[in-house]
């Protein structure tokens, strides 16, 4: 301790000053360090704050250490330099602007040297100020903090990219996920793949907010904005790490931009071909486009692809996830054989895309053996949204009893509808963008109902969430589809690739599912969306895994009305019993001339039309017709019960 103190009073006055000012300045950096870790996203502000204040304060001390210096010039007490300049610039009205000018000027070469760590401590030694410590204090402190603010702003800049270069090259990861398009979605989609063991989360996009820079860096992952990632070269996929035999790549192109989602997947795939990684090594999520349309991007034996692709756009997502938690074979009754004993009665609120595709959707799980199904939908401007899709699918409204109403959902008309028909109702979706809105209706229905005695949810949907209201639950249920297991391709498709894989037997279902056209996978997707949950039920129901003889046959001829309504819901039309046999007999002859035909008597994909689009009890004529001119044993009422019966199996291991 002594001596200590004793080196203490060694040292002269300026130099306890200036020593003084080093460990203030040092506990204050220290102090902003830690503030920002616990705030980076503050960091930005913060920084702009300090070198605000650190600038003024440098202009402010230099200023008038130059102007004190300048007048000691004037007055013969400073050296011959200054002397000569002011006896230069002379004595008329003119000076004072020059002296001002000069004494700014050097101001700011002084301050600008102090940014970068360069104090003209001796412009400030010659002033009376330099005896006060306070003043000794002051002057040192300004200019360290501000050279620690610029030695933290390129800490920030350039730490950031070594931490992200650390992170990478110390992950031991066999896949790396590439979310393109930074938004609070995909922040939240990355929260549901984050914990997947040896993967890397990489982000990119042309700016990325501090705030979702923060959620990044929580995730784990990493972000990127330069032109090589923003490019998918090369260059960057060797930066973060893919080897062309060894590593899975899977991109998620999620932007809100959908043109841009496109042109990154085309530019991502050229790059992964040159950098040599295999096709089945790949996948793809492809936001803003149907699957037909993502299908160009599928590999097949003749070009280069992506081993996986799925791609989706948010609204018929939201109408599936609807489906997914909320089935409509639960909103009614079923006898012990597994026929409906009440029919279907659905109220849609809202008719923009959303309602377009919950229609579609509501349709198709909407029918079972022993209901009948009815959907009216509310709109003010209904007339002039229904015009294409009316067109597009013209048989869907010729074959389902839709009504219209041209009202809106907050009006009298609507609660006097609830009034009148609450007792048949047992399907409520309001389908508006506008969450408040949505929410504003829903709530005032499930109150509404409450009052007649009747317990409904009203489900609302908008492009990216699903919501369940209910009387008895404090806050509604939310699902989203970033939240939600349907993205992640290695769930959503799971019993769908499974079923697919029955029919086509092949090496594995993966194969199979590669190799399938749009129709067939979206036809897979609904089979299994539909006859899951209702399986399930019955079986709940029943308290048994197997099904009787008649349970069977009832659960085949709901899968047959689902099969026609999803078929109607696409634009198919019925295929005449000529055409069918005509079909049938070409088929036979390109089978004598070439061995073999791929041509499907039952279906003309291109016409759309199919002969089956029939009833129930009408297929087994189908099957005769065909059996007559081929001699076979066909039984179109068969690949109902098969479909029945496989997804019974796929689920018996489930809880």
């Amino acid at each position: 301790m002594n001596y200590i103190i004793d080196f203490i009073r060694s040292m002269d006055i300026n130099t306890i000053q200036i020593s003084a000012a080093w460990i203030v300045s040092t506990v204050l950096f220290s102090a902003l360090v830690i503030y920002i870790s616990k705030h980076p996203e503050r960091r930005t502000k913060l920084l702009k704050t300090m070198f605000m204040f650190m600038f003024l304060g440098g202009i402010m001390i230099y200023c008038y250490c130059h102007y004190n210096d300048l007048q000691l010039a004037i007055h013969g007490k400073n050296n011959e330099d200054y002397m000569k300049w002011v006896q230069n610039v002379g004595n008329d009205k003119t000076s004072s602007l020059y002296y001002v000018t000069y004494v700014i000027m050097r101001a700011l070469i002084d301050v600008g040297a102090m940014f970068s760590g360069r104090y003209n401590s001796e412009v400030f030694n010659k002033l009376p100020e330099a005896e006060i410590p306070f003043y000794v204090l002051l002057f040192w402190l300004i200019n360290l903090l501000t050279f620690y603010t610029t030695a933290s702003a390129l800490l920030i800049r350039f730490g950031k990219d070594l931490l992200r270069y650390i992170r990478i090259r110390t992950s031991r990861i066999s896949a790396v996920d590439i979310i393109f398009g930074v938004n609070q979605e995909s922040i939240t989609f990355g929260r549901k793949i984050s914990d997947i063991k040896g993967c890397m989360l990489v982000y990119v996009d042309s700016v990325i907010g501090e705030d979702y820079e923060t959620s990044i860096a929580n995730l784990g992952g990493v972000a990127y904005s330069d032109k090589n990632a923003m490019n998918a070269s090369t260059s960057f996929l060797k930066n973060i790490r893919i080897k062309p035999k060894k590593t899975r790549v899977r991109l998620y192109a999620i932007s809100s931009e959908y043109d841009k989602n496109l042109h990154y997947a085309r530019m991502m795939s050229d790059s992964l071909q040159k950098l040599g990684v295999l096709p089945e090594h790949t996948e793809l999520v492809l936001l803003g486009t149907d699957e037909w349309k993502g299908m160009f991007f599928q590999s097949s034996d003749t070009k280069y692809g992506y081993g996986s692709v799925m791609s989706f756009d948010e609204r018929e997502m939201t109408s599936r996830l609807l489906m997914n938690k909320y089935p409509l074979c639960n909103a009614i009754n079923f006898d012990s054989n597994g026929r409906a004993i009440e029919d279907i009665n659905v109220l849609i609120v809202g008719f923009g895309r959303i309602g377009h595709e919950v229609l579609r959707k509501v349709i198709a799980n909407g029918q079972f053996e022993g209901s009948n199904f009815h959907a009216t939908v509310w709109d003010p401007n209904f007339e002039n949204r229904t015009g294409f899709f009316r067109s597009q699918y013209p048989n869907m409204f010729a074959n389902y009893d839709i009504a219209f109403e041209p009202h809106g959902g907050r009006g009298n008309k609507i609660f006097k509808f609830l009034q009148d028909n609450a007792a048949r109702l047992n399907y409520i979706v309001i389908c508006l963008d506008d969450r408040d809105i949505a929410r504003d209706i829903a709530v005032h229905m499930v109150d509404r109902l409450q009052t007649m005695g009747y317990t409904r949810n009203v489900y609302t949907c908008d492009s990216k969430s699903v919501r369940c209201y209910s009387q008895y639950a404090k806050e509604c249920e939310t699902y989203w589809i970033y939240d939600s297991e349907l993205l992640y391709s290695g769930e959503l498709d799971k019993y769908a690739m499974a079923l697919n894989h029955c029919y086509f037997n092949g090496k594995n279902a993966q194969e199979d599912w590669k190799q399938c056209d749009y129709f067939g996978r979206m036809s897979s997707r609904a089979s299994v969306d539909y006859l899951i949950p209702l399986i399930r039920m019955i079986k709940t129901k029943t308290h048994s895994d197997s099904f009787t003889q008649e349970q069977r046959e009832n659960l085949a001829k709901s899968e047959h009305l689902r099969w026609c309504a999803f078929h109607y819901t696409f634009g198919f039309d019925v295929m005449s019993r000529e055409e069918f046999i005509d079909r049938i007999k070409a088929r036979q002859n390109e089978i004598r001339e070439h061995g073999q035909s791929k041509m499907k008597t039952t279906k003309d994909t291109k016409a759309m039309k199919h002969v089956c689009l029939v009833d129930w009890d009408e297929l087994d004529e189908i099957s005769q017709t065909e059996n007559s001119i081929t001699n076979g044993n066909r039984d179109y009422k068969e690949n109902d019960r098969i479909n029945v019966d496989m997804v019974g199996e796929l689920i018996k291991g489930d809880n």
